[in-house]
């Protein structure tokens, strides 16, 4: 029986899924649209290994912008940087880094691509109708498509999650500020270092990328609410690795309330943020990708069939996904802490640090083996 599979969506999940897929012989029908990607992807230690279990790593390392040391500062009212804490992370032997993720999804993409099975639609399904023995697929075009088997990784707004979950949503979305540098004197500041910048009115995630083949500076900034904009800092000195004239984009990240939902309905299997929303404190929504992959890779060699996947990857995967959800929320709230609650905060990472990052980390950046 030939093994076919329909992949709705275009972006990192997607090809993610269709190069594991198509290396295990499934001929893909896969609706790719139009899809805009910006910036880089933050490549954790557990990323990095899994990565490795997917993709030749030698085919990516020009791309890798390592990072040997994590620092958290405070912005004190004068916009003054403290140290609070720096974690070695060649000490610890951890692989952490950047790629551009429209250079990561390229790899997947030419992966899957080299299979010769895979069809490529482009445009969006905008609606799907379930039969008793088959589904139909309508894109923006007013094209119908039969299929059976489907992967929705079309986002927490797309037509997939909709499908499945219907619209009682359970998702909420925090505001969140992104942007690129390419001036050398904010590269020089950040090169190897993953720094977190505290300010009163939330927190910035600063590191080294390459964006383009240029050497440049990734930009986050997570604001304690919705209602705040990026501030202005108005230090001279600062202002080398925050540039003045920036230019900010919004973009949104995505949570669950607490609700747990189903990622399965009528032959429809979520994958990636469709399935899992994790807010993005902890960086893992990208690297749970490469951890859900990996894992299916194991299966699909171990000639399970779709329905045993979806089965065996709720059981295995949906109650670690919980958990770092509920500990990326608790890390965004400990970094935007207000009142009293930050002043404990500094004092615990001064004193303590490595003990409290490593009992956050540990068991995030260990990857379960999944040979």
């Amino acid at each position: 029986m030939k093994k076919k599979i329909t992949i709705i969506g275009g972006g990192f999940s997607s090809w993610v899924a269709a190069s594991v897929f198509a290396d295990n012989g499934y001929n893909i029908d896969i609706f790719e649209g139009k899809n805009e990607f910006f910036g880089s992807q933050q490549i954790t230690p557990n990323g990095w290994e899994a990565l490795s279990k997917l993709i030749k790593l030698k085919n990516i390392q020009k791309q890798f912008e390592p990072f040997y040391n994590i620092y958290i500062k405070k912005l004190n009212s004068k916009n003054d940087l403290e140290i609070l804490y720096h974690y070695n992370l060649v000490e610890k032997n951890f692989n952490y880094g950047s790629i551009e993720r429209k250079k990561l999804i390229s790899f997947f993409k030419k992966n899957a691509l080299k299979n010769n099975t895979i069809k490529i639609i482009n445009s969006n399904v905008t609606h799907i109708v379930s039969n008793n023995n088959y589904n139909e697929l309508i894109d923006n075009k007013g094209q119908i498509f039969k299929t059976n088997l489907m992967l929705g990784s079309d986002g927490i707004d797309g037509v997939s999650k909709e499908f499945v979950v219907g619209t009682n949503n359970c998702i909420q979305k925090r505001k969140i500020y992104r942007t690129v540098s390419f001036k050398d004197s904010a590269y020089n500041l950040s090169k190897t270092i993953l720094q977190v910048l505290i300010h009163e009115t939330g927190y910035y995630v600063i590191y080294p990328t390459i964006i383009n083949n240029k050497k440049a500076t990734n930009y986050i900034f997570v604001p304690q609410n919705s209602e705040i904009e990026v501030p202005m800092l108005n230090n001279k000195i600062l202002n080398y690795l925050i540039p003045e004239d920036l230019d900010w984009k919004t973009t949104y990240a995505s949570f669950n309330n607490g609700e747990k939902t189903s990622i399965y309905k009528n032959g429809l299997f979520l994958f990636g943020d469709a399935a899992f929303a994790i807010p993005p404190h902890i960086a893992q929504a990208g690297n749970q990708i490469l951890e859900d992959a990996v894992y299916i890779k194991k299966l699909l060699n171990e000639n399970y069939d779709f329905y045993e996947i979806v089965n065996m990857f709720v059981k295995d995967r949906y109650l670690k996904k919980d958990m770092l959800a509920k500990k990326s929320k608790m890390v965004g709230e400990i970094l935007n802490a207000q009142n009293i609650t930050k002043y404990f905060r500094d004092y615990s990472l001064k004193l303590n640090g490595n003990n409290l990052l490593d009992k956050i980390l540990s068991h995030i950046w260990t990857i379960e083996s999944y040979e």
